[in-house]
């Protein structure tokens, strides 16, 4: 008896201690928000502040995520807390967003793209970046560009892009690390193009297996959407040319003007390309020809050449540790862009591989055995449509729509027989 009033008197301290303190047993696993995005993604984490419409989403790792209410559908909350829009730890990044605008600083920001033209470095997150841009009263928007190339696909909606909503809001100006094939015939579209020291533009063609480049009619059609995107910037016909076929290019100076006068031959003083190869430009025969309008190596060192012809520069953004120039929120946008595209190529090899192994059990058993196998492949083969959803373009180069299908009717006649 004096055993069980022991027990009894043990249990009853352990529930009271329970219901006094429920705060410590909520805190030890909280329920996460949901945020819906317009392209069909679910987020689940904590909303850690919220700002006109843009949220920041903690989901466990890293920094936390920031959304902007362009892309997102519905927010499903799952704490009454108000989400604090003033945090003291955040007075600074509060102080950037209410900017001030002064007379006669041009408020200036860098936008990234880099990798693969079609993926890493694509339209749609340019297209989202205006309006980030505008909310930051940015004027000047310098392209950063470090790109191998990638689908020619990709040229005509970037190139869109930059000449149709760039141009029109921003004083849009390139800066080249690096820009080959695909990246370079994006660029083109945009007037003015500096150079990092080490920098390299061209080789503009399209290009299949191990780097052949296109010959013929499909050359022919890339040249002739090539001409179109650099009267955009208006460079000389003559150049673009060059990068795409093996044909001499050389030029004079006109003494007068200082411009250069191109050649498709090689009666010029200067030569450019002698017909061997396809130009590709360094920055020193880009500047020595007009093609580039100056060579930078650092952020500080582009301000020196931009300030004589626009006044002041202000730059927008937060520094980041590792980064060389302040980050906005459109470029932050870019950043979560890449690693979101990156994460999804990985992750999709993995999928695949886990859908194609229940495929093969369900066909090497008899029929009545297959139903686990076929919905497990079908729950595999939804998550690559998700992922196809979210970046169009994977879907076209890593599942096309029509592998898709074939595979939904292989799961169909599976079933059957």
């Amino acid at each position: 008896m004096r055993l069980k009033s022991y027990l009894t008197l043990a249990l009853l301290t352990l529930l009271i201690a329970f219901v006094a303190v429920p705060s410590m047993a909520m805190a030890i696993e909280p329920t996460p928000d949901t945020v819906k995005l317009k392209d069909g993604r679910e987020l689940h984490g904590t909303i850690v502040k919220e700002k006109d419409g843009y949220i920041w989403l903690d989901l466990g790792v890293g920094n936390p995520m920031f959304l902007s209410p362009d892309n997102i559908e519905e927010i499903i909350r799952e704490s009454d807390t108000p989400i604090p829009t003033e945090v003291t730890k955040d007075s600074d990044e509060d102080k950037d967003q209410a900017w001030e605008r002064v007379p006669g600083v041009t408020r200036a920001a860098v936008i990234t793209a880099e990798g693969l033209v079609g993926m890493q470095m694509a339209a749609k997150p340019l297209h989202e970046a205006v309006q980030l841009l505008k909310d930051e009263g940015v004027d000047l928007v310098v392209f950063r560009v470090k790109s191998g190339g990638g689908y020619l696909i990709e040229i005509q909606q970037i190139s869109d892009v930059l000449e149709n909503e760039f141009k029109p809001n921003f004083r849009t100006i390139a800066w080249i690390d690096s820009a080959i094939s695909a990246a370079a015939m994006s660029t083109l579209t945009l007037d003015n193009i500096y150079f990092m020291p080490r920098g390299n533009f061209g080789a503009a063609t399209g290009w299949s297996g191990q780097l052949v480049a296109v010959k013929g009619r499909a050359l022919e059609d890339v040249f002739y959407k090539m001409e179109k995107i650099s009267r955009r910037g208006h460079h000389p016909k003559e150049i673009i040319l060059a990068m795409q076929h093996n044909r001499p290019l050389s030029y004079d100076i006109d003494e007068a003007t200082g411009e250069a006068k191109f050649y498709q031959n090689l009666t010029g003083e200067h030569i450019l390309n002698d017909g061997t190869d396809i130009l590709t430009f360094n920055s020193q025969s880009a500047m020595a020809c007009g093609f580039s309008s100056g060579t930078a190596g650092t952020i500080d060192e582009l301000t020196a050449l931009l300030e004589p012809s626009i006044g002041e520069i202000e730059w927008v953004g937060e520094k980041v540790s590792g980064v060389p120039y302040p980050v906005c929120k459109a470029e932050q946008h870019q950043l979560d862009w890449r690693k979101e595209v990156d994460y999804q190529e990985k992750r999709f090899q993995e999928v695949r591989a886990k859908y194609m192994m229940e495929i093969g059990n369900a066909q090497s058993v008899d029929v009545a055995s297959r139903g686990g196998f076929l919905r497990r492949a079908e729950g595999y083969l939804a998550r690559i449509k998700q992922m196809v959803k979210i970046n169009p373009n994977f879907g076209l180069f890593q599942a096309p729509k029509e592998w898709i299908l074939q595979q939904e009717e292989l799961i169909r006649n599976l079933r059957k027989r």
